[in-house]
């Protein structure tokens, strides 16, 4: 007997740039969670430094296998008790460019993976 998973919506990225992200044909130049099925528009989040346990809460609510952290910021270092938290959960973070951050979130999502991408803007 073979079970298939009925496809759920996907939110797949069209286009990005630094300060703009374009899914489903409606661009978003605020901080915003996307997963499989939902779009958090805005992320109440000022800066990638400010990631914690609590800013990760709606991510959280998507149970995710991995989370991924799209920034302008160049190459950081998540705090270690963060990476620890999510490890506890089985949950994976990675941080990278915007850029990098879409493409993987398309290549994941399109592997039917549970993955929640966190995109964090410059600041003004």
């Amino acid at each position: 007997m073979q079970i298939n998973r009925e496809p759920r919506s996907l939110h797949t990225i069209q286009s990005y740039s630094d300060t703009q992200i374009t899914l489903n044909h409606t661009s978003y130049s605020a901080n915003l969670i996307i997963s499989r099925c939902d779009i958090i528009s805005p992320w109440a989040i000022h800066s990638v430094f400010d990631l914690n346990e609590e800013s990760l809460t709606p991510m959280l609510a998507q149970k995710p296998e991995v989370i991924l952290i799209g920034h302008t910021k160049g190459a950081i270092q998540l705090p270690m008790p963060l990476v620890q938290y999510l490890a506890n959960l089985g949950i994976g973070i990675e941080n990278m460019s915007i850029g990098a951050a879409c493409r993987t979130f398309n290549v994941l999502l399109s592997e039917q993976r549970e993955v929640v991408l966190g995109i964090v803007f410059a600041n003004p």
